[in-house]
């Protein structure tokens, strides 16, 4: 009698090949069932080949612009059955992001809605003008200034810990150190947000598109994400566990300030596993919602000030018109009102290079026809932000910075709809918009308002003493400008001193 003995890797190759050959046979059952209906109704394009699609053609950086290219080719689409989440293979189950609000299932599911309403609860419209919400914001902005004041060559860096450290503090009333570099919550928050980023980004992985990819093994050949996943998983347990320990010693202690997660803590009394769970996931959330857009908004008003002064000079006269000349204070929540261009930059801000161009992947709850093209359920869909907020008939002359659109002839804010308001388009749409929108539209205006104030933005010179012109460009799933020179410096002595002064007693 014959024995076939198999090793390990003859198993493993064998059961690689049993799935592969069930999942093709499927593929092509399905083909063959609705041939029909698709050869008189799907799409026109882009063609891909088959079982990875367009994977290979999707750029490595700036998709947003191919996706538009494909856009204006093929047409675009927009329904409320658009608003379910793909199984985000690498970012949502892979790594566990999936746990949290962004790829988390829904829009009808129990976790969902509760995200939602914990989200709303804390950081709706109303919320969101709570005035300790606001005072807080103010502080930190005010160490921004302060970081900017003390080593302006570092802008990029100090927008982004300065955010992170504000969201940190809502989020756990987690108070940063001085040296944010070595902060440890700071470094633990940033490896996990590194990992987000790239995990997420289209076409980094092609397990996205072929989920079995998933089964191999470890030491399978271009297996490498695998160690990819081991990694970012890590980052991102800690983000969920680290933090959310640090609230419960300190309120056992009696001595955390209010936040997100011991708001949460004290309304469960003792929460259960599960609701811990829940609370890390949605504290992950907010860090990872807000901790990368809201820098690239502010590393974006920085550039368009360096390259259009004339932009600063005007912002600057409303300032200094309203608050005057005696440099008392810095600019507040309570000036807002009668800042129409200073939140005009805001809004032009928010719609000249939006922070994430494509929002996440969205996937088709049910069988959809539109424009006389079918959809099957599970088509997964990007939402092209970037094209939306540059689309010339709602935004004449889109590549140009120019905030008085949102103007009327009176330079009054005008009254925007919904297609014609950055601060609802580029935060998403539907059920799966950004709840953390007025938070950070509140955080990226008073950051403007008080670096217009105290702060004069020009381009650096060369050894020669010719300007350098920074260029315009962008990249990264959430989209930054990249590195640019400029010169950061007080508008005065007074301005520097100002900053001293309500950094001590905000």
């Amino acid at each position: 009698m014959a024995v076939i003995l198999l090793t390990n890797v003859d198993a493993l190759w064998l059961a690689f090949l049993g799935y592969l050959l069930y999942h093709v046979g499927r593929k092509l059952g399905r083909r063959a069932a609705h041939k029909g209906l698709q050869a008189r109704s799907k799409p026109p394009g882009p063609p891909g080949p088959p079982f990875v699609g367009n994977t290979y053609q999707i750029p490595r950086d700036r998709q947003w612009l191919k996706f538009d290219e494909w856009i204006k080719h093929y047409g675009a689409c927009s329904r409320s059955i658009y608003s379910d989440r793909p199984q985000a293979v690498m970012a949502g189950e892979l790594v566990g992001w999936d746990l949290g609000l962004g790829y988390a299932p829904g829009p009808h599911s129990p976790r969902f809605r509760e995200f939602r309403r914990l989200f709303q609860q804390f950081m709706g419209p109303r919320a969101a003008q709570e005035p300790t919400l606001l005072a807080a914001q103010e502080k930190h902005a005010t160490k921004l200034l302060y970081r900017l004041l003390i080593a302006p060559g570092n802008f990029m860096t100090h927008v982004r810990q300065s955010t992170g450290a504000s969201i940190l503090y809502l989020t756990y009333g987690y108070e940063v150190s001085d040296d944010v570099n070595e902060d440890p919550l700071v470094n633990i928050a940033e490896e996990a947000m590194q990992g987000f980023a790239h995990a997420s980004d289209p076409g980094a992985y092609l397990v996205d598109t072929v989920p079995w990819l998933k089964y191999v093994p470890d030491w399978f050949p271009g297996a490498t994400f695998k160690k990819d996943v081991k990694v970012m998983r890590r980052s991102r347990e800690r983000l969920y566990d680290v933090p959310y320990d640090f609230v419960r010693r300190d309120m056992a202690k009696g001595a955390v300030p209010s936040s997100f997660v011991s708001s949460y803590i004290d309304e469960k009394g003792e929460p259960t596993l599960m609701e811990e769970e829940l609370i890390k996931a949605a504290a992950a959330s907010l860090y990872s919602g807000g901790a990368d857009t809201t820098p690239s908004s502010l590393a974006s008003f920085i550039l368009v000030v360096t390259l259009y002064p004339e932009i600063q000079e005007r912002a600057q006269a409303e300032l200094d018109s309203l608050i005057g000349g005696s440099w008392q204070r810095l600019p507040s929540f309570a000036d807002r009102p009668r800042l129409p261009y200073v939140e005009a930059i805001v809004l032009e801000v928010l719609r000249w290079n939006p922070s994430v161009p494509l929002g996440l992947a969205h996937r088709l709850s049910q069988d959809d026809v539109y424009n006389g093209y079918h959809f099957a359920k599970g088509t997964i869909f990007w939402a092209n932000i970037w094209t939306m907020l540059h689309d010339e008939k709602v935004f004449p002359e889109p590549s140009k910075f120019m905030p008085d659109r949102f103007l009327d002839g009176n330079g009054r804010l005008r009254s925007l709809s919904r297609l014609e308001d950055p601060a609802v388009l580029g935060f998403g749409f539907g059920r799966r918009i950004c709840p953390g929108m007025y938070f950070a539209h509140n955080s990226v205006f008073i950051a403007i308002a008080r670096m217009l104030y105290v702060f004069n933005f020009s381009k650096t010179r060369d050894h020669v003493g010719n300007e350098i012109t920074p260029e315009i460009e962008y990249g990264g799933f959430i989209s930054h400008p990249r590195p640019f020179p400029c010169s950061i410096s007080p508008r005065s002595k007074a301005m520097a001193d100002l900053i001293l002064h309500t950094l001590r007693i905000e």
